[in-house]
């Protein structure tokens, strides 16, 4: 358990990463409740997106975890991963971990040969794509193949605003927003990580926290990249005088932030960025403008997302040091929390259980 104990000293900072189940979108907020206007066509040009004003900690994502430990994750030998890969006969999703884990290509190559049509391979090929036309090819993969998902369509309005396509950046945020589901499998991914490193002899508690590490978030930023493109259109839209338009973009933005809800399986990152995204439309609007309920406004709106934005990191400050007092069973535990009721129960239970004892000698 000496690997475990030293895992854990850092573990608790996995909130700052990110996962998410397969779920529908969050019922609406206040902030969505107003009827939904179309976004007039041909759309004008954005001649501006906003400027940055995130916290760094807010947004790092992809491998924030990683550089934490410093590169201490243990990885699996290329014989391990073989008996993995052959104990699950090369199926598309020990071969995408195998590309996960050891970083090697060619195992996503040979899931993209063997099992184009799976959703989860189109997903790992947008990002590992050598051209924006092979990027756009597996966009249309993955929406094909999961079309009940909005997160495709998320992605090829971004690569639509990037080169300038306005009218189809409208169409896929449109054809986005009136899906339901909000799918990057990386429970799935999550899942099959564990079960790698259960397979080469780690323990339960081991396999859970390390396959939590490896985990991926290719699409954070790009998301967060296209909530400041959505306000960029809305602000071209009341440029050219069409405030219903600029309205609708501004609505579909904020439907996008709140696809982020605290889920169970979601970490603190995705709430971060979801607040981020429905602040900036919120931002440009009216702050004394009516709202959702009776009597909120816009700034009332604004006030709920800045104090659920610090209450949720006062929570995670509480995390320091906490994983190295947990025993094996409650790591196993904790996981498995997190994925049933989320993050915020997840934590406090955490913190109500071990902020005053002392590190467990593994």
């Amino acid at each position: 358990m000496a690997l475990l104990a030293a895992g854990l000293v850092v573990i608790g900072w996995m909130t700052l990463s990110r996962s998410r189940p397969n779920v529908s979108a969050p019922p609406p907020s206040p902030a969505s409740t107003a009827p939904k206007a179309r976004l007039r066509l041909p759309a004008p040009r954005i001649t501006a997106t906003p400027t940055p004003i995130d916290a760094p900690e807010d947004l790092k994502s992809t491998n924030l975890y990683t550089r934490l430990v410093n590169g201490d994750v243990p990885k699996l030998s290329p014989e391990q991963l073989e008996t993995y890969l052959a104990q699950n006969r090369r199926n598309a999703e020990s071969l995408l971990i195998a590309s996960r884990i050891s970083g090697d290509a060619a195992y996503l190559k040979e899931a993209e040969e063997k099992f184009p049509n799976d959703p989860r391979v189109a997903y790992a090929a947008v990002f590992k794509s050598d051209s924006p036309e092979e990027r756009s090819q597996w966009l249309e993969r993955l929406k094909q193949s999961d079309p009940g998902n909005a997160l495709p369509n998320y992605f090829s309005a971004l690569d639509a605003f990037k080169s300038g396509q306005m009218d189809r950046a409208v169409q896929e945020i449109t054809a986005a927003s009136g899906k339901q589901q909000f799918q990057d499998y990386t429970m799935d991914f999550l899942q099959n990580a564990e079960d790698a490193y259960r397979s080469a002899g780690y323990s339960e508690a081991e396999a859970k926290s390390i396959a939590a590490t490896q985990l991926l978030l290719p699409d954070l930023k790009e998301l967060r990249d296209l909530g400041r493109q959505m306000v960029g259109l809305a602000n071209s839209y009341r440029q050219s005088g069409d405030a219903a338009s600029a309205d609708a973009a501004l609505q579909m933005d904020i439907s996008l932030g709140q696809r982020f809800g605290g889920a169970p399986g979601e970490p603190l990152i995705d709430r971060l960025v979801g607040i981020a995204v429905e602040r900036d439309a919120l931002a440009t609007m009216d702050p004394n403008s009516p709202l959702g309920a009776p009597g909120q406004t816009v700034q009332d709106r604004l006030n709920d997302l800045d104090k659920t934005k610090q209450d949720l990191k006062g929570l995670a400050q509480q995390e320091t040091g906490l994983f190295q007092k947990m025993s094996a069973p409650d790591v196993v535990s904790y996981w498995d929390r997190w994925r049933t009721f989320g993050y915020e129960p997840t934590m406090q239970w955490a913190v109500s259980k071990y902020r005053q004892q002392p590190v467990v000698n593994q």
